[in-house]
């Protein structure tokens, strides 16, 4: 990993001490953040802490602020999952000595997926006249930081999954799974595409949710919902009439991502040709996405 260099002296090694954040689950377990949650699904909160001490004389010494500098800890959480970036905790550390500061806070989980970054920093909170011509002087200035990574969601090509209940949400009752595409193709591919997996199906729900530990049978269905949820990929992108082979999206969109399933999963097969192929041939067409998706080949 590359080391940032700030045009700025920056807090000394060891002058800030930051272990790891923790993740409590529901029964008041705290394990150290992994950095991958196979389970998680939309309906899940993850909730996050840490201990990061600070040797405030220490940090305005190597950094060249005078002591009347006020410091802050700040944690921002982003997510790719949503596009959301949110201020999750913020500590103002005034006076001297060495500070232990707790850092707590909550990702709501419709509001996360793909891949959760929580960015911990340790800020210049107001603008000052610094005499030391290298040192910080502009609010907002990063003195120290750390990063963590957690991937929620399978790989980098797996959607969002929501556990829904089908019977009271309309959808059909023994329906194992409803694949949510929205209507705009510039929209976050992320943000668009939600496979909703029924409650009461649950050997397909433990399937999903087991990923790389799941058993034989289970990962025969989850050979079935990755054919399926690229069918139904396919189809909207035969079906809207105004996407072309040569259609420009920004990356990650939803349009950007159906024309990549194509060339990943069709090389060489054009819009058109699919679209007469659906049109004359269904089972072909449904045939060729499965022979494309190795439907269930990997699992015998």
């Amino acid at each position: 990993m590359n080391r940032r260099v700030y045009p700025y002296r920056s807090a000394a090694a060891g002058s800030v001490t930051f272990g790891q954040w923790s993740l409590k689950s529901d029964d008041g377990e705290v394990i150290p953040l992994p950095t991958f949650i196979p389970d998680w699904d939309f309906q899940r909160d993850l909730s996050l802490e840490t201990v990061v001490a600070v040797d405030l004389d220490v940090v305005r010494t190597s950094t060249g602020l005078p002591h009347e500098a006020e410091l802050v800890l700040s944690v921002v959480w982003s997510s790719t999952g949503s596009g959301l970036r949110r201020l999750a905790d913020r500590v103002t550390l005034p006076g001297e000595g060495t500070r232990s500061v707790p850092l707590s806070f909550t990702v709501i989980g419709r509001e996360s997926g793909g891949v959760l970054a929580v960015d911990t920093q340790l800020i210049l909170a107001k603008a000052l006249d610094n005499p030391d011509p290298i040192g910080p002087r502009r609010a907002g200035s990063v003195l120290w930081r750390h990063q963590s990574v957690v991937r929620l969601q399978g790989d980098a090509s797996q959607f969002p999954m929501a556990v829904v209940d089908f019977k009271s949400a309309g959808y059909p009752e023994r329906a194992p799974w409803y694949l949510d595409i929205g209507p705009n193709l510039e929209a976050a591919a992320m943000g668009a595409v939600v496979l909703l997996v029924n409650s009461g199906t649950p050997t397909v729900l433990n399937a999903l949710r087991r990923a790389e530990r799941a058993s034989y049978a289970e990962r025969l269905i989850q050979s079935a919902v990755r054919q399926d949820v690229v069918r139904l990929m396919i189809e909207r992108a035969v079906a809207d009439e105004e996407l072309t082979d040569t259609s420009r999206f920004e990356p990650d969109t939803l349009g950007h991502t159906l024309l990549g399933l194509l060339r990943t999963f069709l090389p060489g097969t054009s819009l058109t040709s699919l679209r007469m192929t659906r049109r004359t041939d269904p089972a072909l067409f449904s045939a060729k996405i499965q022979h494309a998706v190795s439907l269930f080949s990997k699992e015998t």
